[in-house]
């Protein structure tokens, strides 16, 4: 009996269609934007010294994308969440 059961099951499953295969290409990575994602955490972070007004602002502007990638990962001295950081390393990834 255990045998006959053992046979309907492989039979059930060799008539299963084959699953599809999975993505070999690997999706794109997104672009991240300065202006609508990063710059926002900045002014967050870090106004109003490094934003128009601010008594930084004129040797590290902020709201300039050649001055963060110039500056990499020493943001996180200020910037410690996580997830900033992550949108930020994924910005400095990016060319300038």
């Amino acid at each position: 009996m255990s045998r006959l059961l053992s046979a309907a099951a492989l039979l059930l499953l060799a008539a299963c269609p084959p699953a599809p295969a999975p993505d070999v290409v690997p999706s794109s990575p997104k672009l991240v934007d300065f202006d609508s994602q990063v710059k926002p955490v900045l002014q967050t972070r870090c106004t109003p010294c490094h934003f128009p007004g601010g008594v930084m602002h004129e040797r590290l502007p902020f709201d300039r994308a050649q001055t963060i990638h110039d500056l990499g990962e020493k943001l996180f001295t200020r910037i410690k969440d996580e997830q900033e950081q992550a949108l930020i390393r994924s910005f400095l990834a990016q060319a300038p």
